[in-house]
């Protein structure tokens, strides 16, 4: 695979980094873009890991820093910025030439997964969506629940869980599911947190290549 680095413009004073993950036959016909969550970076182990591992198995693959990540700053922009930002990221490679005609899948981790499904609910298109620890609700506040967009999604999707993740009680994940109006599919990764992590707070090594076999059999079977 090839690592592609390049620089977004999304205003006059800001701009952002993305890396392409090309692999050197795109064996699976299709493009893979992944937001990173509210407290961490396109750096982030499990996007690294997965950016990686998905490439090298024949996925073009997409991980990028929202401007705030690339700022350096803690607080994430606007809704509006940040969903902005997102589909500049997917105009830029559904007008890339390289690329055209592969199927387009968005999603992310936490905050970058609740953006993807918010911009193709609204008028994005794409093939499918994978959640990695979709924010369902905040901790301790399952009546606060962040489910509107799912059920206006036009494509089929993918949630990977950990069973310990206090942003999304699986009941009511559960509930969500069943009243979305397109193929839901849930793998559920025991005894990890929101980001994968297991109890001592470090993600291991197999969780990535678990996921990325995950994701790929899910596409495959679309």
């Amino acid at each position: 695979m090839e690592n592609r680095e390049l620089t977004l413009v999304w205003s006059q004073d800001r701009r952002i980094r993305a890396v392409l993950g090309v692999p050197r036959t795109a064996t699976m016909d299709a493009i893979i873009i992944l937001g990173h969550g509210a407290n961490n970076t396109m750096e982030h182990p499990l996007i690294v890991a997965l950016h990686e591992g998905l490439a090298r198995e024949g996925l073009v693959t997409v991980r990028f820093n929202f401007p705030y990540a690339e700022e350096g700053r803690s607080s994430p922009d606007r809704d509006e910025v940040l969903e902005g930002v997102y589909r500049l990221v997917v105009e830029y490679l559904g007008d890339h030439q390289e690329f055209r005609g592969l199927e387009m899948y968005l999603g992310g981790k936490s905050m970058g997964a609740r953006l993807a499904a918010q911009i193709v609910a609204q008028d994005v298109g794409a093939s499918g969506l994978v959640f990695l620890g979709y924010p369902l609700h905040p901790p301790g506040k399952p009546e606060r629940l962040r489910d509107r967009p799912l059920y206006h999604l036009p494509c089929p999707a993918l949630f990977i869980a950990g069973s310990r993740d206090p942003f999304c009680r699986l009941d009511l994940l559960g509930a969500v599911l069943g009243r979305m109006p397109v193929r839901t599919d849930l793998h559920l990764i025991p005894g990890v947190g929101h980001s994968f992590e297991e109890p001592g707070g470090v993600m291991t090594p197999e969780i990535p290549v678990q996921i990325t076999r995950v994701i790929l059999g899910w596409m495959e079977s679309l």
